[in-house]
């Protein structure tokens, strides 16, 4: 790694550690993840008001795993922080400053798609770790399937690669969409909206796209159907879901540099 990029990095660390962005968005995302896979946990044992006992549902490996992969919704968060991390560059104007100080952007680029992508990683291992921490505990008083290494450690291969890749489209889609909550609302009507009815209507076409193929890479085997009710999974691949994951990452990233090149910033 050359001197400047190294510098540009270590910028890239004090941005990222000298603002409450990346610890208020890192605790919601591991408490959001933690809360999924409590009431997961809930719901198939009937302890909610008003759901009806699925206790069957606790001794498929299967639903596991699902419960595990509840670290995947932190990928969301990991998404907006990397919009953050480019789109607040424009919205405090110091993107100026920035590429005065490194007149080659591809190199800023490929910092802060570095950076990001290694806290993304970072807050994977964090998340799963509260994941498991949150699913032994919830899964106690209940009969349940056993938490194997095996599973943790597939599950816990997939977030990683998938929250690494997301933070790093995040990056890059703050790069073509500059207006930060232009990028942030229609990064999250995507995640939430078109992904979650098109998972619905054509779970074939779902495995596809960014949200499947994540859950592809972590082995997610069970998931809602239109009934609201648990149907076995229509994925991909661990291995082909992280191939679309990457897929999606350099096509991206390919058009941020593009537009982050030729961009006049005055």
């Amino acid at each position: 790694m050359t001197p400047s990029m190294r510098a540009l990095l270590a910028a890239e660390w004090r941005k990222v550690t000298t603002t409450k962005m990346l610890w208020v968005l890192g605790l919601i995302a591991i408490g959001y993840s933690a809360m999924q896979t409590v009431m997961l946990t809930l719901i198939a044992s009937g302890k909610l008001p008003g759901v009806p006992a699925q206790g069957e549902l606790l001794l498929d490996p299967d639903y596991i795993t699902t419960l595990l992969s509840q670290a995947g919704t932190a990928a969301t968060f990991v998404l907006i922080l990397g919009i953050i991390a480019m789109t607040g560059e424009f919205r405090h104007m110091t993107i100026t400053s920035t590429f005065l100080a490194a007149p080659r952007r591809s190199r800023v680029l490929v910092a802060k798609m570095l950076l990001y992508g290694l806290l993304g990683a970072a807050l994977a291992v964090i998340t799963m770790t509260v994941v498991l921490i949150a699913a032994i505990a919830s899964l106690a008083p209940f009969e349940h399937a056993p938490i194997t290494v095996s599973v943790f450690t597939t599950v816990l291969a997939g977030a990683v690669i998938g929250m690494t890749l997301y933070a790093i489209l995040g990056v890059s889609i703050g790069s073509v969409i500059t207006n930060q909550v232009a990028a942030i609302v229609t990064a999250l009507l995507w995640v939430l909206l078109v992904e979650a009815l098109v998972g619905l209507a054509f779970p074939s076409v779902a495995r596809w796209l960014p949200r499947g193929a994540l859950n592809s890479a972590m082995n997610v085997g069970l998931t809602t159907d239109v009934s609201g009710g648990m149907t076995q999974a229509d994925n991909l691949p661990a291995w082909g879901g992280v191939l679309v994951l990457l897929a999606y990452a350099v096509v991206f990233a390919a058009l941020a540099s593009r537009t982050t090149l030729r961009r006049d910033i005055t």
